[in-house]
């Protein structure tokens, strides 16, 4: 398993194809307005399983991780489209699609949290410090925001990141 930063989608083996599209695009100024590039997607972080046996010959994309530090709005939507355009576009198995924050308020990361599929998890870098900033808050929002999204699995401690790459 090897990670990189600043890699493109295409360099991984359920993407290659998308390569093939960007050269049609190239040439034919219509099909850019008309379709857009937005299927280019750059994570900021990508795992690839390397010498697995694929297709082509690049390695599978294990993981793509999207760091935030905070989540405002805008970014909800960002992670949202940039991850849904992978599932869509994908050609074999699908990544483990992540995020990865130290947002302090539990009712944003509940906004990504309640999403439709788009993000499979979100690895807190704060986990037990926010759950315990959660409890002895009086905010019944806070607070029940919070158990939603830890009972149901979506947001987890960063230090069983590593544990989920391995076993994913």
């Amino acid at each position: 398993m090897g990670g990189q930063t600043g890699a493109l989608i295409t360099d991984y083996a359920q993407y290659a194809h998308l390569t093939a599209l960007d050269s049609v695009m190239d040439k034919n100024p219509n099909l850019r307005v008309t379709v857009g590039r937005d299927y280019l997607i750059k994570p900021d972080v990508v795992v690839g399983l390397v010498g697995t046996p694929t297709a082509s010959t690049q390695p599978w994309m294990h993981a793509a991780v999207s760091c935030k530090w905070t989540i405002r709005s805008d970014r909800i939507q960002n992670i949202r489209h940039e991850f849904g355009q992978m599932v869509r576009h994908r050609r074999g198995r699908q990544p483990h699609l992540i995020t990865v924050t130290a947002e302090p308020l539990p009712t944003r990361l509940a906004s990504i949290a309640r999403g439709t599929g788009e993000v499979d998890a979100m690895y807190h870098v704060a986990f037990d410090e926010l759950a315990a900033a959660v409890s002895a808050s009086k905010n019944t929002g806070q607070q029940e925001a919070w158990g939603e999204v830890v009972d149901q699995g979506r947001l987890r401690d960063y230090n069983t990141l590593s544990a989920a790459l391995r076993y994913w």
